[in-house]
């Protein structure tokens, strides 16, 4: 059964179910993680990090797509394509199937930089972790698995 959302708590109001205070929570701590880790990027913004992890998992990959899976608009996801280009982090070919289209693939240069920035926020992880006590970091441990199912399914 699916716990009705009550509004954000403001001013010390209290969360009104379990279920919305662990969403709010998990909601809070990911956004903080986030934001504490978002200086960890190998050098380049969130913004074309993300892009070009994206390309790195998924390319070869038409604009259109990549700016789909960005939740970006075509204009925006063109600038980061050149930006990303620009530094020779990504390369275009011929799309196959469609001789007007082109693809987006990671070069060797746009592999290195996603594994210079995962190991960035890994380190950086590591520096957050290394304040908790075992039992907390086996908590989290265990935790995983389920956040895993949870972000696969979205």
């Amino acid at each position: 059964m699916r716990a009705t959302r009550s509004p954000h708590p403001v001013g010390g109001a209290a969360v009104q179910d379990a279920t919305s205070t662990l969403e709010w929570r998990l909601a809070y701590v990911v956004g903080r993680a986030n934001r504490r880790l978002q200086g960890a990027t190998g050098g380049l913004s969130h913004g074309l990090l993300s892009a070009l992890a994206t390309v790195a998992n998924r390319g070869p990959i038409r604009p259109a797509d990549l700016a789909a899976a960005e939740l970006v608009s075509a204009p925006s996801i063109t600038r980061v394509i050149a930006d990303l280009e620009a530094r020779g982090l990504v390369e275009r070919s011929s799309d196959p199937i469609d001789g007007r289209a082109y693809l987006i693939q990671v070069s060797e240069e746009g592999t290195a930089a996603v594994q210079r920035a995962r190991e960035a926020r890994a380190i950086a992880m590591a520096d957050l972790l290394a304040e908790l006590d075992a039992a907390e970091r086996a908590a989290i441990t265990a935790a995983l698995p389920a956040l895993e199912r949870a972000i696969r399914a979205g």
